[in-house]
């Protein structure tokens, strides 16, 4: 000791460091013990680096993890407590890529932690989706069959002197693609660390990476600059998040199927249910009141939104008001002010990922969405974190809309113009609803009538309501998408990922509500005596405006606090009580926010009400009790109560998963309890506006190419009619009610045979007829996109309007869904499940039905029309439907990929085998088809024209060789 104080000051640390880091007795070491020989050996070599050396002139961060930036280093400390302890990683895109906000592990959130092995820190990805009761065989087992996964091996570089902290150089990790973004490989002369924070109990780590991806880059096409200029330098900013778990104390609540929450799931081998292994955590916050005995108490802790001061000044209080109705449903279970709102000021220095705050993100990405990106613990289901992003070019689109369409002049291919991101061999009918169940976030698509509509959608461009295109499901990226948003849309056609975009047919949901109110304003403007005024400056209705955002405001924070989509909402009222806001003031216009509820405009004739929902419906509140009301004593018996309430009409669920259930009223953009009724009115309002949509939406001097969006707003309304109608051939209506429960409804229950009638008629008045097709020749001659060469790239796709391919596309939804093999099953199992004189429909009325109105050219006279000529429409419509027909007599092609593919696939829809039955009777139509068209070619009057005859005498000729045909070699 004498030795020591004697030695200089930089000699003394030096000699201490040395002690510390070599020898026996060292930190991080095993100490000498009494009497071991190694004890007598001389001193090791040292074996790490100077830990003031290694740190020197570095920037400092103190918090959960001590991080010393220098260059492209970033050395963490790792104390000796750290190690082996779960660290949160979420990830998210911070800046570029007009992707900022997007988590790149959104449900799949990450469990990391560090192990020490010799000279080495082990970065493990914990696997904590199995598990057994602690301190039981089970858990040894679990332990043996379920390993982590070793992702990387850092080399401990140093150890500090004063916390015998390990020292890891974080920029192995991060200066990598360690969030598999999936773009190439990251260029570390071309990285830097963008920004890092520290708090108590997490760290926050930015890192500008640019990827040598290549050819990602030059995939953007569609009108418009790129995201990425030049592929050789695609440059974004990563958020890391590395969090401390959660503290002890929170309790998970377990899942009811009949409540809809986002969960954590896990495979608990100890569980008594005898049912399942899964044990399923909500997501939720954790709140609990200041004072439990009070019936109406603080929370202990806020759930605090903090907006960016980015939102527009006219926008807030419909922004603040969206957060803050959810205290209603709080102050309902006990809890007064749980939710609050903080504007984001100058003196306000945070980042919008950082955990630590919830933040809603105002953004513009030219892209018409908003979503959440909650995050939870995975391994009890808290929730963490629950940003909300809300693109501005949604309200610049529904400004831009309602401008085209009362005739201000707007510029061509601006945010709202959806033509400018398709492809251009894409037909343009636009079909909200029926794209509505195309695949989305499912790993393949569906069998039966859905699989052919996913296909039929994606040859055609149909943008679906989830936010993509239908070409989701077929994993296929579309055209114009920059590289991240194709990664993430991968992922979700993966099933990889979880996701909320309430906004894909909204542009087109605007486009006809705006052509809807321009066209009351008109007529009001008539009565005012000044027939040809217009307005000045485009002004939407108001309200309109605030309803619209407080609405989509009210759905993504629905989704921040666990809720998930509930697709069944929008059933709960009468027609008559969609405008009376007596009724949607008190209530809600549908049953839960959560749903993707379309905007709603009162047709001709009737007092206009809300435009949106401006309150949380009844569902919202009974699934905040369940996730959130504190219980004392039996918490599961008394969620067994709050759940069993499931019956009654005004919380009716479905969600995402419910889908391919075939329940008619499971849908998104439609409204309420008959969506059969809500879809005719539908088609009655667009065939209004097309009397005359020229003049409605040109005036002088204006190009006439915002007719075309016009028009394809109006026609898509056929599209959602026809599918709304159709979801009803063989519907059932799907219950998540349990076995006991007051007034519970059985699980499936057929769509009553009478109402099927009645949507079967629709399909063959109104959409398989030339009727409701006839357009004006002067209109169509209109229908044009201009040419621009924007940024270098030429979009066109020619001037003409392909009319009759958009008509069969319409009329090819009824014939996909009516004579689905699964359409065709169910409505045979629907014979057997119907109570004895409920009259179901059956497979022959489908078949009679359609025949009949099909091919009505036909019928002999007086019963029929003479077919001295067939339109170019019903041509085309009797071709798809002998064409149906025929495949159902010989089978699938053999080289069918998409049908030998996912021909095992049965869970969504049942087998994509086609009734013995049907089989027979698509025969037996043929027949008669060929029948009739025998007589109609041999009557001498009045004489058919040629292309008609040609036509015909084609069509019998294929159908003899169908009934010609050997019997297929896969049936006896």
């Amino acid at each position: 000791m004498d030795l020591l104080k004697r030695l200089p000051g930089a000699a003394l640390a030096a000699a201490l460091l040395a002690g510390l880091t070599s020898g026996p007795g060292a930190i991080g070491q095993e100490p000498a013990r009494p009497g071991d020989p190694a004890a007598n050996k001389p001193a090791e070599p040292k074996k790490f680096q100077d830990f003031h050396e290694l740190t020197k002139d570095a920037k400092k961060y103190e918090g959960f993890l001590t991080l010393h930036e220098k260059e492209q280093h970033l050395y963490a400390e790792i104390k000796p407590g750290q190690l082996d302890q779960p660290i949160l990683a979420p990830i998210v895109i911070a800046r570029g890529s007009a992707s900022a906000g997007n988590p790149l592990n959104f449900g799949d959130e990450w469990v990391l932690s560090f192990r020490r092995i010799d000279d080495k820190l082990q970065l493990v990805r914990r696997n904590v989706h199995f598990t057994a009761a602690s301190g039981t065989p089970l858990e040894k087992a679990v332990k043996q069959n379920y390993t982590d996964s070793i992702l990387m091996a850092l080399p401990i570089l140093s150890i500090s002197p004063a916390s015998g902290a390990l020292v890891v150089d974080l920029g192995d990790v991060f200066m990598g693609d360690f969030a598999q973004v999936g773009l190439g490989s990251i260029d570390k002369n071309r990285s830097r660390w963008f920004k890092i924070r520290a708090y108590p109990n997490n760290v926050e780590i930015q890192v500008e990476a640019t990827f040598t991806g290549g050819r990602f880059g030059s995939m953007f096409f569609g009108g418009g600059a790129s995201p990425v200029v030049d592929p050789r330098g695609m440059t974004m900013v990563i958020h890391y998040s590395l969090c401390k778990a959660p503290e002890s104390g929170y309790k998970p609540r377990l899942a009811d199927y009949r409540v809809g929450h986002f969960l954590n799931a896990v495979t608990d081998y100890s569980q008594a249910n005898p049912d399942t292994d899964a044990k399923r955590m909500i997501n939720r916050w954790r709140l609990e009141k200041s004072d439990p005995k009070a019936k109406l108490s603080p929370p202990k802790k806020q759930i605090v939104w903090w907006i960016e001061d980015n939102v527009p000044l006219e926008h807030r209080p419909y922004v603040e008001q969206g957060i803050l109705e959810w205290n209603k449903a709080f102050e309902k279970i006990g809890f007064l002010n749980a939710m609050a709102v903080r504007w984001q000021n100058e003196q306000d220095d945070f980042e919008p990922e950082d955990i630590n705050y919830c933040t809603l993100r105002w953004i513009t990405t030219g892209s018409t969405y908003a979503m959440s990106g909650l995050r939870s613990d995975p391994m009890t289901g808290e929730m963490i974190d629950g940003d909300v992003i809300f693109d501005a070019s949604w309200i610049k689109t529904w400004k831009e809309e309602y401008a085209m369409i009362v005739g201000v002049p707007t510029p061509v291919a601006q945010g709202g113009d959806t033509e400018s991101v398709v492809p251009l061999a894409m037909a343009e009918v636009v079909s909200p609803i029926m794209a509505s169940k195309q695949g989305f976030g499912l790993p393949v698509p569906p069998p039966g009538s859905r699989r052919d509509a996913v296909q039929r959608a994606a040859r055609v461009g149909l943008p679906t309501a989830s936010g993509a295109s239908a070409a989701m499901a077929l994993d296929v990226v579309p055209i114009g998408w920059d590289p991240i948003q194709a990664q993430l849309y991968r992922r979700m056609s993966q099933g990889r990922l979880a996701s909320c975009n309430y906004s894909a047919a909204k542009s087109s949901e605007m486009r006809f509500a705006s052509l809807a109110l321009a066209s009351l304003a008109a007529e009001e403007a008539k009565k005012d005596g000044d027939k040809d005024k217009k307005p000045e400056e485009p002004k939407l209705p108001e309200g309109f405006l605030g309803q619209a955002i407080k609405e989509v405001v009210m759905h993504e924070v629905g989704h921040s606090l666990g809720l998930r989509h509930n697709f069944k909402a929008s059933v709960m009222l009468r027609p008559e009580e969609v405008n009376d806001t007596n009724v949607t003031h008190a209530k809600g216009m549908a049953g839960s926010v959560m749903d993707y509820n379309p905007i709603n405009v009162a047709p001709k004739g009737q007092k206009q009400g809300d435009y949106a929902s401006t309150t949380i419906g009844p569902y919202d509140y009974w699934a905040i009790e369940y996730a959130y009301k504190p219980i004392d004593g039996d918490e599961a018996a008394e969620l067994k109560k709050v759940a069993a309430k499931s019956p009654d009409p005004d919380l009716t669920f479905a969600t995402d998963d419910d889908f391919y259930n075939y329940d008619p009223q499971v849908n998104t953009y439609d409204l309420t309890n008959d969506t059969l009724a809500y879809g005719r009115q539908r088609m009655e309002m667009a065939a209004e506006l097309l009397k005359d949509l020229d003049k409605k939406v040109v005036r002088d001097d204006e190009s006439w190419s915002r007719l075309r969006s016009a028009f394809g707003a109006c026609v898509s309304q056929f599209g959602n009619g026809a599918y709304l109608a159709a979801e009803y051939i063989g519907g059932q209506s799907v219950s998540r009610d349990f076995k006991g429960s007051e007034k519970a409804k059985d699980p499936v229950v057929p769509v009553a045979g009478d109402k099927q009638r009645e949507a079967l008629k629709l399909l063959v008045d109104r959409i398989l007829s030339d009727k409701a097709f006839q357009f004006s020749p002067a209109l169509l001659r209109k229908l044009v996109r201009e040419s621009w060469q924007d940024h270098g790239f030429s979009l066109s796709g020619g001037v003409g309007y392909p009319i009759y391919g958009a008509i069969l596309n319409i009329q090819g939804i009824a014939l996909d869904e009516c004579l689905a093999a699964s359409t065709l099953q169910r409505l045979q199992n629907q014979e057997a499940q119907s109570e004895p004189g409920a009259n179901p429909l059956k497979i022959e009325e489908v078949f009679r039905s359609f025949t009949d109105g099909v091919f009505s050219e036909l019928a002999p006279p007086p019963a029929g029309p003479s077919p001295t000529s067939i339109s170019t429409i019903r041509r085309n419509l009797q071709r798809e439907y002998v064409k149906r027909l025929s495949t159902m007599v010989l089978g699938p092609k053999s080289n069918d990929g998409m049908l030998s593919m996912y021909s095992y696939v049965i869970l969504l829809g049942g087998s994509s085998e086609v009734p013995p039955d049907a089989k027979n009777l698509a025969r037996l139509h043929l027949d008669e088809i060929a029948r009739k068209i025998d007589e109609a070619v041999a009557r001498k009057e009045p004489k058919i024209d040629d292309t008609t005859l040609a036509h015909l005498k084609e069509l019998r000729h294929r159908i003899d060789q169908v009934l010609k045909a050997s019997l297929n070699a896969n049936e006896p």
